[in-house]
Parts: structure tokens; C-alpha cells; sequence
């Protein structure tokens, strides 16, 4: 099986929709799946599938074009070989662009929504309604679509009905094979990253050039001040968040909300803190990658409904502590209750760690694979 997987971003592990292409474009590799990854290229390229993973490097200015002119070759050469091409994160117009270009050169073609795509209903502005007329025609000229999230499926059941119900398929994001394995010097460790050693430390990380991310970074800081002031007038303990992705940088400071940018080493970041916090509010967004990742941790999280939106067998209180972002006192309970129950702490966190491992990347290809299945034998998509 041959499968084209063309990805407008960056394929890097910066950001979570990236790391959910890059994992999946490996782990069918891995599968035997004869992959084409087209993206801009921001990963050592020596932590991919040699044998079963072709790169394609995209350009990343549309402006270059004897650079564009020899990419569009290359995509055309590898529709040709390939069985199936899978089309994510491209703007609706160049979706259908592309489509247009390749469909004589490769039989079956799929598109992956990541996210709701719409920031605001659709249906209430002019260019909305052409963005969803536009949507339509990928959803009816495709033959299958992906996403992630069981939401995302009901928002476009909602927008198209049974033109979505009918050839979209939900595969979650899976587990990264990623462990702590180092035992660090936390006093050393938080020397290097200028954190107070002292300090009650909570973490929220992830790439701030997704609004999402950044809205709940700014959030976070609005409310830290306060928080932090009665967390220690309850504890006794200095409490300070800690932000960190790419381009967290840009973001304020102050004595209690200390942006560290982004970090390379994912393990020294996620040994950093006491807990991690993840702050979201309701947004477009589909499942969050990071929130695997924080599971994965073996630390207590804290999160809000839209942080861990999507993931099957999460529950309250047994995987997370659930808070309500526009009333910081129940995030101050929260860190106060971790603060003092260990008990609780290595619930959660035990709870979160084998939930997440439920979910491997191997796994999310193998529904992949079925999914290819059915589409070159033409099978009704279950």
C-alpha cells in the first residue's frame, strides 16, 4: 500500500497538529506502508522511518517559485505511485486546488480536519457561507474524511449533515512512545531553566502561534497574580506558573508567570513542576496533543473541559482535576488540594498515565490502515 500524505505546515514537534502527522506518517512507515510526506521540513530527518518514509520538502514561500514548480513535480510523481492521498491543514481553496491537480494521476483521495476550521458559526457572515459552500465541495469531491475528535464530527453533522455522517471517520490522536527516563537533580534542573527551586511549580506549555494556546496563556496570566498571593497566604508556599512553547517567549512576565520559550529537552521540561495546568477555553480546536503528553508526565493535571475534550475515557477526578478558567478560585482549590493530598496526586497521575498508554501511535495507524482498506475496496466506511 502506497500512501501521499501532503501537510501544509511545518512537520516539526513544535506544535500538536505537526506532531500528529509526523507520528502518524511514521508509525504507518513502520507498518510497511510505503509513505510520501510533503511538509516544510523542521525535524531531524534521522528520527523517521528510513526504508518505508519518503520526505518531500515543501517550500515554505509560496514567492519561490522555480522552488513551488519543482515541489508540484514531485507531488504529481508521488500521486502517481501512491494509492491514497491524504491532504491535511491546507486552506479550503488549496485543498481543492490540489485535488484538482492530482486527481487524474491517483485513484482515491482524503482530507483531514484537524479542528472545526471556524472560529465563529459560519452561517451568520457572507464569507463564512462561501467557506462553508467550499467545504462542501472537498466533503462531496473527496472520498473520505478524518478527524480526531468526536466533536469536530458533530459540528459538521451540524453544518452538512449527512454528507459529513456518511465519509467522515474519527481516529484519535495516539500516545507518543515518550517516557521520562532520566532521574533528574531537581534543584539543578530548575537552576538551569532560573526557576525558583523553592516554589510550588505549575506548568502549561505548548506552540503560542495557535490562538487557542495563546488566549490561554494570557488567561493565565491575568489570573496568576492573585492566585499565587492566596495560595500563599493558604500554604505558606510560593506558588509560580511556568509557561513554555514556541514563541512563549513573546508572552509577559512577572514574579509568579515566568515564560521560559521553548524547550528542546520534553522530558527536563515535564520534570520541572509540581503539577501541570492546562487552561483552555472553549475554542475550535480539536483534541489537544499536549494533553497526552501532560498524562504522560507522571504529573497531577489540572485542566479545564476544553483542554481534555475528546479523549475517551477521561472522567473528573480520576484522571484530572476538572476547573472552570473565568472563576480562578476553583483552580486555586485545585492547587491547594494537590498541594496537601499526595494520595490524590498519585491517583491522577497513575490514572492519567495508563490512560494515555491506551492510545499508541501504533494503534492510530492500524485504524488508518483499515480505513485505507475499505476505501480501495470500496466498503461502506463504518
Amino acid at each position: 500500500m502506497r500512501i501521499a500524505i501532503l501537510f501544509a505546515g511545518h512537520v516539526s514537534r513544535a506544535g500538536g497538529t505537526a506532531e500528529r502527522v509526523l507520528q502518524i506518517a511514521n508509525a504507518l512507515a513502520d507498518q510497511g506502508v510505503e509513505v510520501t510526506l510533503s511538509g516544510v521540513m523542521e525535524t531531524d530527518l534521522k528520527a523517521l522511518n528510513p526504508i518505508h518514509l519518503k520526505v518531500i520538502a515543501a517550500p515554505d514561500r509560496i514567492l519561490k517559485l522555480p522552488s513551488v514548480l519543482m515541489w508540484v513535480a514531485k507531488l504529481v510523481e508521488s500521486a502517481r505511485r501512491a494509492d491514497i492521498v491524504q491532504i491535511e491543514e491546507f486552506s479550503f481553496i488549496r485543498s481543492l486546488a490540489l485535488f484538482l491537480l492530482l486527481r487524474p494521476f491517483s485513484g482515491k483521495f482524503l482530507i483531514v480536519f484537524h479542528d472545526k476550521c471556524f472560529q465563529q458559526d459560519p452561517r451568520k457572515s457572507i464569507s463564512g457561507k462561501l467557506d462553508l459552500f467550499l467545504q462542501k465541495i472537498l466533503l462531496t469531491l473527496f472520498d473520505a474524511s478524518i478527524t480526531p475528535g468526536l466533536s469536530v464530527k458533530k459540528w459538521f453533522e451540524e453544518l452538512h449533515g449527512k454528507l459529513v455522517s456518511e465519509k467522515m471517520v474519527v481516529i484519535p490522536n495516539g500516545a507518543p512512545n515518550f517516557a521520562i527516563g532520566r532521574d533528574f537533580d531537581n534543584l539543578r534542573l530548575r537552576e538551569k531553566y532560573k526557576v525558583d527551586s523553592n516554589a510550588f511549580i505549575a506548568l502549561f506549555f505548548g506552540l503560542m502561534d495557535f490562538k487557542p494556546n495563546y488566549e490561554a496563556a494570557l488567561c493565565l496570566y491575568n489570573i496568576s497574580n492573585p492566585i499565587s498571593q492566596k495560595f500563599e497566604k493558604k500554604t505558606g508556599k510560593k506558588l509560580a506558573f511556568i509557561v513554555a512553547g514556541k514563541h512563549s517567549e513573546v508572552l509577559p512576565k512577572s514574579d509568579c508567570y515566568i515564560p521560559l520559550g521553548f524547550v528542546n529537552e520534553l522530558d527536563e521540561l515535564l520534570s520541572l513542576p509540581d503539577v501541570i495546568v492546562l487552561p483552555h477555553l472553549p475554542s475550535y480546536s480539536g483534541p489537544h496533543v499536549k494533553t497526552i503528553y501532560a498524562f504522560l508526565s507522571k504529573k497531577p493535571v489540572i485542566a479545564t473541559d476544553d483542554a481534555v475534550k475528546d479523549m475517551p475515557g477521561v472522567t473528573p477526578r480520576e484522571q484530572f482535576l476538572p476547573f472552570d478558567i473565568n472563576n480562578p478560585v476553583t483552580l486555586l482549590a485545585c492547587l491547594t488540594e494537590l498541594y496537601y493530598d499526595r494520595h490524590l496526586c498519585d491517583s491522577l497521575t497513575l490514572n492519567a498515565y495508563l490512560n494515555a498508554q491506551k492510545f499508541s501511535w501504533k494503534a492510530v495507524s492500524l485504524m488508518h490502515i483499515k480505513l485505507y482498506e475499505q476505501l480501495l475496496l470500496n466498503k461502506r466506511l463504518k
